[in-house]
């Protein structure tokens, strides 16, 4: 990264910390782009150079997890192989020097949601994108139909959800890993099972 993008970075996560910290104080709503700007000592004209919008800022590493997932599939040769190496990328997220920062800014970004309610449409949209990424890689990858990829690519956002549900911690991370696959393939189990009988 060049000397520019540096100060860019710098500038853009300056951006960021004048904003939580305004959010933090005032609440999402009471909390202008002017306010901003000001906090953060640029115009609010500068600051649109940055993100587009208030929300824009709080979500301003949302696909990070989602590039790299992506990633992992584009990896994969077979559909069988996604669930296993999803599992792991799951288990060691929080651990692995790639995922480490976007497993605690993914935490943050949640804890944010959680005390701004008017952020919830945001919220969803974020997981609708994740769950079109996903469905979209996979097929591009032909590791499956549309109707496959969607079912994994849901799936794969029910266990990310889960994951970084507000009470889930780095200390409690592997437990609730184990805990949560566990659970579904039981309901898989339970699901072939029913399939079978019908």
């Amino acid at each position: 990264m060049g000397l520019r993008e540096r100060k860019k970075a710098r500038k853009r996560q300056e951006i960021v910390n004048a904003a939580l910290v305004l959010f933090a104080q005032h609440g999402f709503k009471n909390v202008t782009v002017t306010a901003i700007a000001q906090q953060a000592h640029i115009t609010p004209k500068t600051l649109f150079t940055y993100f587009n919008s208030k929300a824009d800022i709080i979500f301003c590493h949302e696909t990070d997890l989602l590039v790299a997932l992506q990633h992992l599939i584009q990896q994969q040769t077979s559909i069988t192989n996604v669930w296993p190496t999803f599992h792991q990328f799951i288990a060691h997220l929080p651990l692995l020097t790639a995922t480490k920062q976007a497993t605690r800014d993914m935490q943050q970004l949640i804890k944010q949601v959680n005390r701004m309610p008017e952020l919830k449409d945001r919220y969803f949209q974020m997981w609708a994108h994740y769950i079109d990424g996903l469905q979209n890689t996979l097929i591009q990858q032909r590791l499956a139909d549309q109707l496959t990829a969607y079912i994994f690519a849901q799936q794969m956002v029910l266990i990310l959800q889960m994951m970084f549900a507000p009470e889930v911690t780095l200390h409690n991370w592997e437990k609730r890993t184990t805990y949560v696959f566990t659970k579904l393939n039981q309901v898989a189990t339970l699901t072939n099972r029913e399939s079978i009988i019908d």
